[in-house]
């Protein structure tokens, strides 16, 4: 018998370790992680939105290379996937950030 993979998109294997529960990433410093991972994310969209005003005025031309514009469409689909990841990344990065912050004042 078979599994089938639950797993379908690269953000669903994105996780960080919460240093509650592993005392082996006492050190990790989340809120570097958090502004590491913004930064990519908002470079992410920049290209998607150069690649998506690139195939705009692809379609305004006379020949329209179709087999282009496929592979550009493609690759916004990879970017917006790992914007996604980088998004997930830094949401999590940012709430251990305050919570790791919250506790060192106790």
């Amino acid at each position: 018998m078979k599994s089938k993979p639950t797993t379908k998109k690269l953000f669903q294997l994105v996780d960080i370790k919460d240093y509650r529960y592993d005392k082996g990433c006492a050190d990790i410093n989340y809120g570097d992680i958090a502004t590491d991972c913004d930064t990519k994310t908002i470079s992410l969209l920049e290209a998607i939105n150069h690649i998506s005003l690139s195939i705009l005025s692809m379609a305004d031309e006379d020949e329209i290379n179709n087999e282009k514009i496929s592979t550009l469409s493609c690759i916004i689909a990879d970017l917006a996937e790992l914007g996604i990841a980088t998004n997930k990344i830094s949401h999590t990065a940012t709430y251990l950030s305050g919570v790791q912050d919250g506790t060192h004042g106790a």
